[in-house]
């Protein structure tokens, strides 16, 4: 047991590194990680929803999503862009990402979520895709880009 118990959770590790790995791959081939970060930022803490007035999407009917979830679904990530939009204006700021890095940083469960999770902390990504950003932006790509992972 304590065998599969160290091979999952170096299983994780390797899934975490690779998202790492693959983030400082997508900065570089882009050229502007904070395309990438905007991204990250919006699927994390919930920014980019459809408007309350949308029609239904014409993939319904594929069966494509869960249309009696898709309600809660809808309830829940308007709950969590309330809690990070505190101007209500539909985008996140500055101020914004900065006070939903803060209160990610300071949960109590991250150090588990950081051990046991598939992903990074989001915050994490962010930062390592900033520092990527400011190094484009005062020299150019560095010939490695993996050493921000």
């Amino acid at each position: 047991y304590v065998v599969y118990l160290v091979a999952q959770l170096l299983v994780l590790y390797l899934s975490r590194t690779r998202e790492y790995y693959a983030d400082a791959y997508s900065g570089a081939a882009t050229r502007d990680p904070h395309l990438l970060a905007s991204a990250l930022t919006k699927i994390t803490y919930g920014l980019s929803l459809a408007r309350e007035d949308s029609e239904p999407s014409g993939l319904r009917a594929f069966m494509i999503g869960d249309p009696v979830k898709a309600a809660d679904d809808y309830e829940t990530l308007r709950d969590k862009m309330t809690a990070y939009d505190l101007d209500h204006d539909g985008q996140i700021d500055a101020y914004e990402l900065q006070k939903a890095v803060e209160q990610e940083r300071k949960s109590h469960w991250r150090r588990a979520n950081e051990l046991f999770g598939t992903h990074p902390p989001t915050y994490m990504r962010i930062l390592m895709l900033e520092e990527m950003e400011q190094e484009i932006k005062t020299g150019g790509l560095p010939q490695n880009i993996y050493k921000f992972v």
